[in-house]
């Protein structure tokens, strides 16, 4: 393996170490190289504190000064949390600095690149590219568009069916599969789900069966009607609840109870009888959230494919035929099979007995 190639693969496995716990910033790992020896790495561990780089810098056994650098995203060089780190590079006197892919951030966006250069500094961008991308899939997205990520998650067996026609949905998948889903949620800013999952499950959407933060759970509600005391309404974690409801909807006594619980409701208009999903996704991107796991039922599945804003899918589908009227998916107005909805770099997995399909959304039309 190309020497340079196998340290930049150390500093992606480091920025791994940041998971759950930096967003809205990205995963970023650091390496530091002296005379074919590793003497520093550091990551990105947590929203607000030091970036990869001076971590990096900070763990050395021994002085940096003409060593290279590997690290995962561009180094930032403006003023944010924290200082610049292009500031510590220099200061340092780094030789090299290896870098997988650009920060498309505003404020940096391959400015960290030409001040790097301006001192002096050797810089290659590009190495193990696709992998660092995929790595910070959640803040390439939010950066690019201004919207979350959004990945559709459901359990079907093998007809597809995600319940019986009596509303019966325990378990389909094995406690393994369930397991990992309250790992998903930990890597996620959110969870969402709508009204009649509220209304049948009655869940938490916590992180329960992993250590791990909770994610913001967001509900569609169009017409603001479900009792107050369900949990996500009435738990411990209320100021965790955000409620997409309809721009029509007048200020009622049960908002104000709502609201006076620490749950923020987003006023949506409504387009073709529902909450327009766009313009939902454009103002949670707006209050800094940059991913999404939908855990919805068919209908609201349905919508966002069909509105082309799910970016990513985890299917888990269990061994068993249930032959319910309940499924995955409705209606997309799909006509013809070279329409339909591609699944691309997709990975298939193992839980208990079940397989899990993780793969990218890829849309025909």
């Amino acid at each position: 393996m190309n020497e340079h190639i196998k340290y930049m693969k150390v500093a992606l496995k480091e920025a791994l170490k940041g998971k759950g716990n930096v967003s809205p910033n990205p995963l970023v790992g650091a390496v530091i190289v002296k005379n074919g020896k590793v003497i520093g790495k550091g990551a990105h561990l947590k929203y607000g504190r030091e970036h990869a780089e001076i971590n990096a810098f900070n763990n050395c056994t021994e002085s940096p000064v003409g060593a290279d650098l590997y690290v995962t995203l561009e180094p930032c060089s403006h003023h944010g949390k924290t200082p610049p780190c292009t500031e510590r590079i220099i200061k340092e006197k780094i030789s090299r600095v290896f870098i997988a892919t650009l920060d498309p951030f505003k404020e940096v966006n391959g400015s960290g690149v030409i001040k790097l250069r301006n001192a002096g500094i050797k810089v290659e961008v590009g190495m193990l590219e696709s992998e660092a991308k995929i790595m910070n899939e959640f803040f390439l997205h939010f950066h690019n568009t201004g919207m979350p990520f959004i990945t559709i998650k459901s359990a079907i067996s093998l007809d597809g069916s995600i319940a019986t026609d009596t509303g019966d949905s325990k378990w389909i998948t094995s406690a393994k599969s369930r397991r990992y889903v309250h790992q998903l949620r930990n890597d996620y800013d959110a969870v969402l789900v709508g009204r009649k999952t509220v209304e049948k499950d009655d869940p938490e959407l916590t992180v329960r069966a992993v250590k791990g933060r909770n994610p913001k759970r967001i509900i569609i509600d169009k017409d603001l009607k479900l009792d107050i005391g369900h949990k996500v309404l009435s738990d411990q974690f209320t100021d965790n609840t955000i409620i997409l409801t309809s721009d029509n909807n007048k200020i009622s006594q049960k908002e104000t109870i709502l609201g006076n619980r620490g749950i923020t409701i987003l006023k949506i208009k409504v387009t073709d009888g529902s909450i327009d999903l766009k313009e939902a996704m454009k103002k949670l991107g707006d209050l800094g959230i940059n991913s999404i796991i939908v855990e919805g039922g068919g209908c609201t599945n349905s919508i966002f494919l069909k509105e082309k804003l799910a970016n990513r899918i985890n299917l888990f589908i269990a061994p068993i035929i249930i032959g319910s009227s309940k499924k995955f998916t409705y209606d997309l107005g799909i006509k013809s099979v070279s329409e339909s909805i591609r699944i691309v770099d997709k990975k298939m997995i193992k839980y208990g007995s079940d397989i899990l399909i993780n793969g990218k959304i890829e849309y025909t039309l």
